[in-house]
């Protein structure tokens, strides 16, 4: 790795800031150097080298300042910094993630630096998402992260999540692939606009009688829907005129990802040598359940009253609510809900004023005296109003996680580990053990392992590298959302009877400021720089997602086969939210129920009967050291 960072120019003449401290060096003066501890792959480690040098050429040689890139090990990074802090060797920058972000503010080690916006007005921060920047303020007394808490950092880099798909193995496996918006769909079916790609549907002859339905997977025949009715899958019938068509502008629902995944993977689609006919194993990944439980207006935590009491909520299996377009409605607490926005726990459930709901170990809740507490009367009584009522029923959070586990979980019903409480896995998706450091989810990608998954921005840039060599065509689309059409079984049926927010997680690794730095100055003015239009201009020139929108066209690929849908990225930014690693000040409450899941249930170890209970059992006690906090 390269790991030489250029040294600023110095000046001849001194270069003042107007609303800085800063001292521009000359003929008799020495530029100060900030040193940026980094850490992060051989391509996000090349991105650090790039933007250090490009500051110290830039912004830092006017203003006598240089800063060097050092390269710390992955593992252990937060321990060997902290374990320097105060030292003469200590980083004056650091890189901070979101599931080690509250850490770093609560052990004290990073400095407040909400006038960050106020000074060094020679250099623009351009339009920051506050899905992106929100997550960074912080309260540690409060555990809130509201815009008025301090902020402790910046975001250098904002990784929203899309589904990266091999379009070239869609292409040969018989799929057309389009790139048509909603709202314009009607117009490309009329032949009247191109997509995308720049084809328009004359340019398929398969097409000339389909009217393309509003769906981001569909075949002519046969889909696959799952419901207590029917289960059985159909393979495409591509030889007999099936037609299909994938649209990277409209989010999937649960059943055409599975559809669309069961076509591509060995167990379903057998071929040679344990692979599929389309030489892949696997047809879908997603690491989270995030877009499986938050896209119903479920969530891993409850608080049971509003006020900090804290509940493990993932295995809850009451219907969620969301409110019709046109309408609100207000929940039990008082609270009015808009149109398109989900009814929160506590506002759905059965229960008197200051009452504290009973959690028990299947992840149900009970009355404080007793009983069953049920969906409020009053949405009950809404719910009958048919179609005059102002909501729209959603799956519970248990079963939007149980679908999201059974993508893993193994098809052999003499199994009894894949069952998944009612129904028995899939075999989709690959299991945690068979992915790796030397074998990543996204490697199996690009070698043509697996058909789609789901990913963070910066991998784009990973593929890229390796894209023409393994003349791999690739793009992105919206993550899967739930959507229930009014007759599933109808293939060009896509109006929509119930549908859920769109949802998904993004991380954020973010510049904060050794507390005890001798150059506070000097490393507010690079984080400030290397995280505004200058920097950010710099990572997306080398295939890095910049955080603002403003510079996607900007975003180049050492590649000649690049995504076409970037706007997938973008417009996740807008929505997604850090996962569940961020919610508290540690992360023992998630290591009470995760560990296990992912260690023995995902792997097929342990079956979800055995597991669920002693799960919600331990989460639950661990989550009363939280009563304090907020979120």
């Amino acid at each position: 790795m390269k790991n030489a960072v250029k040294k600023a120019l110095c000046l001849a003449t001194a270069v003042a800031l107007s609303v800085s401290a800063l001292t521009a060096c000359n003929g008799r003066g020495k530029s100060k150097e900030v040193n940026f501890w980094i850490y992060g792959t051989d391509s996000q480690l090349e991105m650090y080298y790039q933007l250090t040098t490009a500051f110290n050429e830039t912004y830092g040689a006017e203003h006598g300042i240089s800063v060097k890139a050092t390269e710390v090990l992955s593992a252990g990074y937060m321990g060997t910094v902290t374990n320097l802090m105060g030292s003469s060797t200590a980083p004056d920058v650091i890189l901070a993630e979101d599931a080690d972000y509250k850490k770093w503010i609560i052990g004290n080690y990073i400095t407040d630096i909400s006038d960050i916006n106020s000074i060094y007005t020679d250099i623009d921060l351009g339009e920051i998402s506050n899905a992106v920047i929100d997550r960074l303020h912080y309260d540690v007394e409060t555990n809130t992260s509201d815009p008025d808490d301090p902020l402790y950092a910046m975001p250098l880099e904002s990784r929203p999540t899309a589904l990266y798909y091999n379009k070239g193995l869609m292409e040969k496996a018989g799929i057309i692939v389009i790139s048509v918006d909603e709202d314009k769909l009607d117009a490309w079916n009329r032949n009247e606009i191109a997509d995308n790609y720049g084809k328009k549907k004359s340019d398929y002859a398969k097409l000339a009688n389909v009217t393309v339905p509003a769906k981001g997977y569909y075949r002519s025949r046969n889909p696959y829907y799952f419901d207590e009715l029917s289960e059985g899958w159909v393979k495409p019938d591509v030889a007999g005129g099936e037609i299909m068509v994938f649209n990277n502008r409209i989010a999937m629902n649960w059943d055409e990802v599975e559809d669309l995944g069961m076509y591509f993977s060995a167990a379903w689609n057998p071929g040679k040598n344990g692979r599929s006919e389309w030489g892949t194993t696997y047809g879908y990944f997603t690491e989270t359940w995030f877009n499986y439980g938050w896209t119903v207006g479920g969530d891993c935590l409850y608080d049971l009253t509003g006020d900090g009491d804290w509940n493990f909520g993932l295995l809850d299996p009451n219907p969620n609510y969301i409110v019709k377009e046109g309408k609100t409605f207000t929940g039990r607490t008082g609270t009015v809900y808009q149109a398109g926005e989900t009814v929160a726990f506590y506002d759905k459930m059965n229960a008197d004023a200051n009452e504290t709901l009973v959690p028990d170990s299947y992840g149900d809740y009970n009355r404080a005296n007793g009983g069953k507490a049920g969906i409020w009367t009053v949405i009950q009584e809404e719910m009958n109003k048919g179609e005059d009522s102002a909501l729209i029923e959603l799956p519970s959070t248990r079963t939007a996680f149980k679908r999201y586990l059974k993508l893993g979980c193994g098809n052999d019903t003499s199994n009894a580990n894949n069952l998944v409480e009612d129904s028995y896995g899939l075999n989709i998706s690959p299991n945690p053990a068979n992915i790796t450091d030397i074998n990543p989810i996204y490697k199996q990608f690009y070698s043509g392992d697996i058909l789609c998954f789901v990913g963070e921005s910066q991998l784009m840039r990973e593929i890229a590298v390796y894209a023409d060599d393994y003349k791999l065509s690739w793009d992105v689309a919206p993550l899967v959302q739930y959507k229930e059409y009014q007759d599933p079984s109808d293939p060009d049926c896509d109006e929509v009877k119930a549908k859920g927010v769109v949802a998904g997680h993004s991380r954020v690794a973010a510049m904060g400021i050794n507390r005890l730095s001798s150059k506070m100055d000097e490393a507010k003015a690079f984080v400030k720089w290397a995280t505004g239009l200058d920097g950010q201009r710099v990572r997306a020139s080398i295939g890095f997602f910049p955080t603002q929108e403003s510079l996607m066209g900007e975003l180049k690929f050492d590649s000649d086969s690049a995504p076409t849908n970037v706007t997938a990225f973008s417009e996740a930014m807008k929505y997604q939210r850090p996962g569940d690693w961020w919610y508290m000040p540690d992360t023992l409450w998630v290591e009470a129920w995760c560990v296990d899941l992912n260690t023995n249930v995902r792997n097929g170890k342990k079956s979800f009967a055995n597991w669920y209970s002693p799960a919600v059992t331990a989460t639950n006690a661990k989550l009363k050291d939280y009563k304090d906090f907020d979120r």
